[in-house]
């Protein structure tokens, strides 16, 4: 019998007190005799979607047969190192076309075939429990069709490795190497969630090396970059596989470390995959922008280079960076000396952005310096520059000096960042 969280035993006490039969199946009941406690829950039960409404009003329907129940609270961390997640369980409570049996046909793997009913004997008619025991990933007679007819499924099998550190039957094996290929052509939406959960596993680095055996990455990272990589992106490629676990499980993160291997197809390689507008302004040219991270050596570039990119863009090329020295055993003396830097610049209060400085638009205005609204931000926009390596000049006075003479002197304007003596 496996453990039920409360939010799921209560749906299932609802349904067999009003006489309905009602069963769990699938990655839930993989998961759970795996060890772990799943999120969600997939029931199964003879109760007319109808009825479902009348006994579950706060779940919303999803189709003609299945409610969904979420008792989720999304938890946004501040924290880089902490990936935003889900708390709770979310259940798709099912209403069944036949018997239990013709629906675990659904599945693609013996160690989803298995339903569980709160009283009676597990139906597991391919031994899958066996399978779980035994940590073995083997197909179910239709799985070949299956991935046929929706190849993005293959995934999933890749999936349980880096969630669960399965490995494969060599008949499984051999059927996604028949049709990887296949993979390019399935939905782009749906290999990126099934990505994202392979990136975020205990055993990414597993999982990823079995992707690339099996033929699998070019249906991720896409083929120009996996048919294009030479003897230095597999070498890269293979240390990142053996030490990617090691790094903080954030996804975007995890997934810049695996483009970045594959050098100059590194955007080629982002741009495969539909990433939300968010994310992929993160995500492109990190490669690029994680290098001029890594040469900012004193506190003005730095501050150059947070103005440029935001504390956003520069926590996560920071922590790029700092995955990087531990995948490749990178010296970190220059993570360092950034630390340090980061720490004075913060401790310091040093002005970087507009906001921080002593005057803003209307003092450029009130001053007689312009009337014109769009020329007083153009001024103000230019001396974060000059304030960068002197943030002592972060005074009214000093400031509305520079604008008048940015205002007057189109050298001035282009020399403000220039320094004359050492």
């Amino acid at each position: 019998m496996i453990k039920r969280p409360k939010e799921i035993n209560k749906i299932i006490n609802q349904l067999t007190a009003t006489g309905y039969e009602v069963y769990c199946a699938g990655q839930c009941v993989l998961a759970s005799y795996a060890g772990k406690d799943p999120q969600d829950w997939d029931l199964y039960t003879d109760c007319p979607q109808e009825k479902l409404k009348e006994m579950f009003p706060e779940g919303e329907a999803i189709g003609k047969r299945t409610l969904r129940l979420d008792y989720t609270t999304e938890i946004i961390s501040d924290d880089l190192n902490v990936a935003d997640y889900l708390e709770g369980v979310i259940a798709d409570v099912v209403t069944l076309q036949g018997n239990i049996e013709d629906q675990l046909k659904i599945y693609d793997l013996t160690a989803e075939c298995i339903a569980e009913h709160p009283q009676k004997t597990p139906v597991d008619p391919y031994g899958g429990r066996e399978d779980i025991q035994a940590k073995l990933l083997k197909p179910v007679p239709e799985t070949e069709a299956a991935y046929r007819k929706d190849p993005v499924r293959m995934l999933k099998a890749i999936k349980y490795v880096s969630m669960y550190n399965f490995d494969l039957h060599k008949s499984l094996a051999d059927i996604i190497v028949r049709n990887s290929g296949l993979l390019t052509q399935g939905d782009k939406d749906d290999i990126l969630y099934e990505y994202t959960q392979i990136i975020t596993g205990e055993y990414t680095g597993k999982a990823l090396k079995m992707m690339a055996d099996l033929g699998l990455l070019a249906g991720v990272l896409g083929e120009k970059a996996v048919s294009s990589a030479g003897k230095t992106a597999v070498k890269e490629f293979g240390i990142l596989c053996n030490n990617i676990d090691k790094t903080k499980q954030i996804p975007l993160r995890r997934m810049a470390l695996v483009a970045m291997c594959f050098g100059k197809r590194y955007n080629d390689i982002i741009n495969n995959l539909p990433y939300e507008e968010e994310d992929l302004k993160l995500m492109i040219d990190a490669d690029r922008y994680s290098q001029d991270l890594h040469f900012a050596g004193n506190d003005t570039m730095l501050k150059q280079f947070i103005y440029k990119h935001g504390w956003d863009g520069f926590n996560f090329y920071d922590k790029l960076t700092k995955a990087q020295v531990i995948v490749f055993d990178y010296n970190d003396a220059k993570i360092e000396g950034r630390e340090y830097l980061i720490k004075m610049i913060i401790a310091e209060r040093h002005p970087i952005f507009e906001e921080d400085l002593a005057i803003d638009v209307n003092d450029i205005i009130e001053a007689g310096i312009t009337d014109d609204v769009q020329r007083a931000q153009y001024l103000l926009s230019l001396m974060p520059e000059v304030i960068h390596k002197k943030p002592k000049k972060n005074e009214r006075n000093e400031l509305l000096k520079l604008a008048k003479q940015f205002n007057k002197s189109k050298l001035k304007t282009a020399l403000r960042g220039v320094d004359w003596h050492r």
